[in-house]
């Protein structure tokens, strides 16, 4: 019996001995399996002190570092606002169109219906390049009208771009001319700084459904400005609503970032989309280099 006694309490000690090991290697794996995780997809916000390039100009500048998933902020009370994006949605029609064929390359030239805008440079038959630099309404309207509100509302579903409401699909009649109405132009689409740049990376920073021929051309008609290293590839935006931006990408050879620029100074005759093209370079240069 002291024999059968010893063999079952040396099987219940191997057994008891087996079942801690087991028991220990479940309760670890999956803690540094979950550490993992939480450093990789974490997002990060850096605040920063950008007051100095905005010299008293209320507004708020984000810089969206993928390589950490680091948002670098300042004025974080505004960076998650949305306003209507104005002319910087000419990047995503741009893209859209070269995609759906509707513009061949940067020399697309379009015709001048003899409309007499205020701007006398528009007036005139322009090219893509021309269009988006001077940031020619009517260019787009025309292009843009070739597009159904179906394709239009799967493209922005597929990019995630800020409320995603074309509702309004001819505009809310902010401007005197048809041609210078649409739902971008201070109507139902509306989009924050945050997501400006998430909608940039999407486009620029991560495999996705559009050409690369498309995105070359796009980045090309967006470069404004070139200096050692550092390229800041953009387009500006601005409405009648206390609203300027300047929204792109920085290349400095090692990283790229996105960013957002938006001025919200009703009373401030600075508060204009060049004023905030002016403070994404010198931040650029300055921080990102």
């Amino acid at each position: 019996m002291n024999k059968k006694f010893f063999a079952i309490l040396g099987l219940s000690l191997l057994s008891f001995s087996l079942t801690a090991c087991s028991n220990q290697e479940n309760v670890q794996a999956p803690i540094k399996i979950e550490d993992k995780v939480e450093v990789s997809e974490k997002e990060t916000i850096t605040e920063k002190d950008f007051s100095s390039f905005f010299k008293g100009i209320n507004g708020t500048a984000v810089f969206y570092n993928p390589a950490n998933n680091n948002f670098d902020v300042y004025n974080r009370d505004l960076y998650e606002n949305q306003a209507s994006p104005c002319s910087t949605f000419k990047v995503i029609s741009t893209l859209i169109g070269l995609e759906k064929g509707l513009l061949e390359d940067e020399n697309t030239k379009l015709g001048y219906d003899g409309t007499k805008y205020s701007r006398e440079e528009i007036n005139k038959d322009l090219t893509l390049e021309e269009a988006f630099k001077l940031s020619a309404v009517w260019y787009y309207k025309d292009f843009i009208g070739r597009i159904s509100p179906e394709d239009m509302q799967e493209e922005l579903d597929y990019l995630n771009y800020g409320n995603k409401d074309i509702s309004e699909w001819d505009g809310s009649d902010i401007n005197p001319l048809p041609q210078l109405n649409g739902f971008w132009l201070e109507s139902s689409l509306k989009i924050s700084p945050k997501e400006q740049t998430q909608v940039l990376y999407k486009i620029f920073g991560q495999n996705n459904k559009y050409s690369e021929r498309s995105k070359e051309i796009l980045k090309n008609i967006m470069l404004v400005f070139e200096e050692d290293n550092l390229k800041v590839y953009g387009k500006t935006g601005a409405g009648y609503e206390d609203n300027s931006w300047f929204v792109g990408m920085i290349e400095n050879g090692t990283e790229n970032y996105y960013f957002a620029i938006r001025l919200s100074d009703k009373d401030n005759e600075e508060a204009t989309s060049p004023k905030a093209r002016e403070i994404a370079i010198e931040i650029a240069e300055n921080n990102y280099k």
